[in-house]
């Protein structure tokens, strides 16, 4: 579906399903240099299981106008506002990597509006290394096959997938080429600048889920145990055999984990 935040129109994967009045809503939230794509595994699924799911791009990413959006403070900003456009009262957040941390900032700004929030593969704090910025300032493509390489886990290297005929290598680069060419850069700076994770951990209200992957060399298993640490409602899973691009990776484990979350606290 498209609609406009502060005039500019943003595309978001509704999971194939129209809204239907009532129902609990989901928002996923993507990572840096991704796109609506990084939830291809769960939109549909949770869409088609009485929820209302919504996996927006941001600003500059894939089908979404505008420019970048620089600071996860701002980018929290802009997922309220997408909330305040579609009448969004109170949603649950999944968010992934850059995703989980402008999920934690929206609990900052809207407390009451936050009904739970996923984290996948992310970390209180995701200190982007400056050579990497560096690099996705000046030559984004040789930034996207070093990260795409990065994350992926063993059986994403070796084409083992839950979809049939697909590669998680080529598909993540192809996505990553689709977004702005400063989108990248943005998003990691933005990563780099955060510092209030802890902080807003240890104040968030609602119940938490914590799903990381043994193999992610990007938000380490350690870094991601410091943010399950200081969140008061936690309930933390990690998932063997898959690097950072844990919601492709393992889909049915990350969609069952997020169900049975779902279903013990929000009956």
């Amino acid at each position: 579906m498209q609609f406009e935040v502060n005039g500019s129109k943003v595309f978001a994967s509704i999971g194939g399903h129209e809204h239907v009045q009532g129902q609990p809503w989901v928002l996923f939230l993507h990572g840096a240099g991704n796109c609506h794509l990084t939830w291809t595994q769960q939109v549909r699924a949770f869409a088609y299981n009485g929820y209302n799911v919504l996996a927006p791009d941001m600003p500059g990413h894939d089908l979404s106008e505008g420019e970048p959006i620089q600071g996860i403070e701002a980018q929290a900003k802009w997922l309220v506002g997408v909330m305040d456009v579609l009448g969004i009262d109170k949603a649950h957040l999944v968010g992934h990597s850059q995703g989980g941390i402008i999920a934690l900032e929206a609990s900052v700004l809207a407390p009451s509006r936050i009904t739970s929030i996923t984290f996948v593969a992310t970390a209180a704090a995701i200190p982007a290394n400056p050579a990497l910025i560096k690099m996705a300032e000046e030559n984004p493509e040789k930034a996207f096959n070093l990260m795409v390489s990065w994350g992926s886990g063993t059986s994403a290297h070796a084409h083992a997938n839950s979809v049939p005929g697909v590669s998680l290598i080529d598909a993540g680069l192809r996505v990553m080429g689709l977004n702005a060419p400063n989108a990248l850069a943005t998003d990691l700076s933005s990563c780099a600048d955060y510092e209030n994770g802890v902080a807003a951990a240890k104040n968030l209200t609602c119940p938490s889920l914590c799903i990381f992957a043994k193999e992610d060399k990007m938000t380490p298993v350690r870094a991601g145990r410091v943010l399950a640490e200081n969140l008061p409602k936690n309930e933390l899973h990690i998932l063997e055999g898959a690097g950072h691009t844990l919601p492709l990776e393992k889909p049915q484990e990350v969609n069952q984990l997020i169900k049975n979350f779902y279903q013990s606290n929000f009956k």
